[in-house]
């Protein structure tokens, strides 16, 4: 899953490079995705431990 997500980040990058010319974007959009994704998988995960 780990690998997966990390090319599927650097497709983003890579794309948001050659189409827009801009890299930063997609660099910043993979990491706040990133942030995001794992956050909502440890409140799910922390939902589970209390109420499982």
């Amino acid at each position: 899953m780990a690998t997966y997500s990390l090319l599927l980040g650097i497709i983003v990058i890579i794309i948001s490079w050659k189409f827009f010319n801009d890299w930063a974007s997609g660099l910043a959009g993979f990491i706040y995705g990133g942030v995001l994704f794992w956050s909502f998988k440890l409140f799910v995960q922390m939902i589970k431990a209390l109420f499982g």
